[in-house]
């Protein structure tokens, strides 16, 4: 299943993920033990923001590379933010981009998810996307047999498919990015001055308590 869905990209704008894919639906028997939580920021901030994006969208990349550094530096350093990042892939080749991010454990995923977001032209046009991928995380951290076990790892694909399910179900996500900010849901990815606007009055409120 796995190998022939990661040779289809579906790039739409914005990454509109209107119903849930037939791999996934496949592994909704299944309860795999959850993924390590990727986190960066303190967890008693005041606000908590969980960032929902899939590695084949070009919106979630533009997030994850331009705005959220301004988020870390502005907040999260300070400690008024807390992120967690959650993968939910919308088509196979952002799968499989998914399990090589987690292959090299929490301390080397984000640094992996940012690379793929650099990168995302690179190996969505390639002729062969899934070995571009494969040598994109070999040079970033992984040997070529790690690479390769990861792909293989059918109980890492089904807990990467429950985590978008989850997702799916607590927060209706039709749209990658979304944002969840103290529980909140904003499907879409902000600016910087968006995301100032929405959490300078909860940070105001907090200190106020």
């Amino acid at each position: 299943m796995g190998q022939t869905m990661s040779k289809t990209i579906i790039v739409l704008l914005g990454s509109i993920l209107s119903a849930t894919p037939l791999w996934a639906e496949e592994a909704a028997n299944t309860d795999p033990k959850p993924l390590p939580e990727i986190t960066l920021g303190k967890d008693s901030a005041p606000v908590t923001m969980i960032e929902y994006t899939s590695m084949t969208c070009p919106h979630c990349a533009d997030f994850h590379l331009n705005v959220l550094p301004e988020i870390q530096k502005k907040y999260v350093d300070k400690g008024e933010v807390k992120i967690i990042h959650r993968d939910y892939p919308g088509d196979g080749l952002s799968l499989k981009a998914t399990q090589l991010a987690f292959c090299g454990g929490p301390q080397l995923h984000q640094k992996m998810v940012t690379t793929f977001f650099q990168t995302q032209d690179r190996w969505m046009s390639a002729k062969d996307p899934e070995a571009e991928l494969k040598k994109i995380a070999c040079e970033n951290g992984l040997t070529k047999q790690q690479a390769t076990s990861c792909l293989q790892n059918t109980e890492l694909m089904d807990q990467i498919i429950h985590t978008r399910q989850e997702g799916q179900k607590k927060y209706n996500i039709a749209f990658t990015p979304t944002l969840i900010i103290n529980g909140k849901v904003i499907p879409q990815g902000l600016t910087f001055e968006e995301f100032q606007g929405k959490v300078d009055p909860l940070l105001t409120k907090a200190s106020a308590k």
